[in-house]
């Protein structure tokens, strides 16, 4: 968490209960978006580089085979990259290829196996493709993280062309479409070094094009839609194609509290443009004020710095790092009705549940907004929390989530009637045969509300309210009930509110002089000049009208939310 002191960056207004910041111009720089799509780039070795021309698509439609996993092997000739000769190298799904020794598949920050280059999850891509690190030479053909899809090569006597025919992520929480995208894009590798990538159809906006053959050449940014052959040779050409940067959570703050007072406990931002980023729902920058104790080591500075940077004297608590895309998944009101779900982590998978349990006989709207919102916010006090068991403190889940087998059923559901926290954790049937039974995981879709745990932690449960439980370890799934829930093996260690206490102290304010009331700011940003849309406008005042609700309804009606501006 950066202590660096935060700005104003726009003009602040409100309309009705909604804040509105138009931001100052260039306020976050300028997007400059993915235009190659019906073009081939030729790049052509030279003794101190590469040359580089733009000309017409040369595509070849007849893909051949599909690779069977990341690695490709040529049998005709070997191709030369980096002064050296390849002929094997690995395909990745994120849009490169990788060539060297250290070619193993890796894993990206989502848990999938990668062969390319492999981001942070957080990069932004503006300053990724500067500052790209690789252990291996590199072709980035369009990298983009979380694409997925197959991958072809076909060989020639004389050349190789592997050809990607990816999607973007679609259909849950972090994704900004609900349905496959299609990005269709080549690359051509030639005997005698040289380069062609073609770009058929692309739908994604942002990626990073370029060669980057040997780790510390100097990386030259190239405008490759006007490059002209008279340019270069450049070492390792590149471009970086992104949206607006992203803006730093304390301008965001301090945008607002300078402007309508240090007068919120949470910030939520939503805007009609997108940032440079992978996910639709941002990170949360905090806890940072609201002084409490007990709860464990949240592993963020809240120290009189921290809250000067955030321009807030305490009240100030969370708040989104960068604002949610009006058009992301997060921000509709429920699911386009043909919307499939792959998973039991989309909302449309519960679509039919969740409409048969409310009375309009439609699901409750904005569920993956305030899914989100209510996760995020729950990061102020949840969790942290370690416990003392027979001497030994344990840790009850991966900072900052509750692990898998942590028994954190909710005492007030908000979508289901069975749900797991929202911070993680899970609900368990123990089987009395050492095997257990995972009736909920502790994903939070469809939204989910806070186990007694947590709203202990949160000050609104006393410790006599908090049942027994109990934390599972290694895991080993073998088998499922017939309802198709997940039954594992495991270790169980049983856990009191009492061991927590022993291991954090007390909760500090006490259940009986706690928070109970607290304002959330719903934020809408537009660019210099803007006004918010009305799709805008409308999904934001949704998002804060269901806010209210389900405060009301996972708090148990212990804890009351206000969305005031002033």
């Amino acid at each position: 968490m950066s202590s660096e002191p935060g700005r104003s960056i726009g003009k602040v207004s409100t309309h009705g209960k909604l804040i509105v910041v138009e931001l100052n111009e260039s306020a976050l720089g300028k997007a400059h978006l993915f235009d190659l799509t019906g073009r081939t780039l030729r790049f052509t070795p030279q003794p101190s580089g590469y040359k580089v021309e733009n000309g017409p698509l040369r595509w070849d439609p007849d893909f051949g085979p599909q690779l069977a996993g990341a690695r490709a092997t040529l049998h005709n000739f070997a191709f030369p990259f980096a002064g050296q000769s390849w002929s094997t190298f690995l395909v990745g799904t994120s849009g490169s290829i990788r060539f060297g020794a250290q070619d193993g598949v890796k894993t990206d920050p989502y848990g999938h196996a990668e062969a390319g280059i492999v981001l942070d999850r957080f990069d932004q891509l503006a300053e990724a493709a500067a500052g790209l690190i690789v252990t291996a030479p590199v072709i980035s053909v369009f990298l983009k993280p979380r694409l997925s899809g197959p991958r072809y090569l076909k060989e020639f006597p004389d050349r190789a062309v592997i050809t990607w025919d990816l999607t973007e992520p679609y259909g849950s929480l972090l994704d900004f479409t609900w349905f496959k995208t299609a990005n269709r894009f080549q690359a051509v590798i030639h005997r005698d070094g040289s380069i062609d990538m073609s770009y058929e159809e692309i739908a994604a906006k942002d990626a990073i094009v370029g060669v980057f053959p040997t780790p510390g050449d100097p990386a030259a940014a190239v405008r490759f839609s006007s490059v002209s052959p008279h340019d270069g040779p450049f070492p390792a050409p590149y471009e970086a194609f992104h949206y607006l940067a992203r803006p730093k959570p304390q301008d965001l703050s301090c945008t607002v509290i300078r402007a309508l007072g240090d007068r919120f406990d949470f910030l939520a931002y939503y805007s009609d443009f997108r940032v440079d980023t992978q996910e639709a729902s941002p990170p949360s920058d905090g806890p940072v004020g609201g002084k409490v104790s007990g709860i464990g080591d949240t592993m963020h500075d809240q120290s009189p710095q921290i809250l000067q940077s955030r321009c807030t004297k305490g009240r100030f608590q969370l708040g989104y790092a960068e604002p949610v895309f009006v058009g992301a998944n997060e921000m509709q009101k429920r699911p386009p009705p043909e919307a499939a779900a792959a998973n039991s982590h989309e909302i449309a998978f519960y679509t039919p549940q969740l409409a048969g349990s409310s009375l309009g006989r439609q699901a409750l709207p904005y569920n993956y907004a305030i899914g989100h919102l209510g996760h995020e916010v729950g990061h102020r006090w949840s969790a942290y929390a370690t416990a003392k068991v027979n001497g030994k403190t344990i840790r009850l889940g991966p900072w900052p989530h509750w692990a898998p087998g942590l028994q954190a059923p909710v005492a007030f559901p908000y979508s289901l009637p069975l749900e797991a926290s929202t911070l993680g954790g899970g609900v368990w049937q123990d089987n009395v045969d050492g095997t257990y039974t995972q009736l909920r995981d502790g994903y939070f879709v469809p939204a989910s509300g806070y186990s007694y745990l947590d709203l202990y932690l949160m000050g609104l449960a006393s410790p006599a309210e908090v049942p027994g439980f109990f934390i599972l370890d290694n895991l080993v799934r073998i088998g499922s009930d017939v309802d198709g829930h997940a039954i594992f093996k495991a270790n169980r260690v049983n856990v009191t509110i009492r061991d927590v206490i022993a291991a954090e102290g007390p909760r500090l304010p006490g259940v009986h002089v706690s928070q109970r009331r607290f304002n959330t700011g719903i934020v809408v940003v537009v660019e210099r000049g803007r006004r918010p849309s009305a799709a805008l406008l409308t999904q934001a005042e949704g998002v804060r009208r269901r806010w209210i609700d389900y405060w009301r309804i996972a708090t148990g009606h212990r804890a009351a939310m206000t969305t005031d501006p002033r």
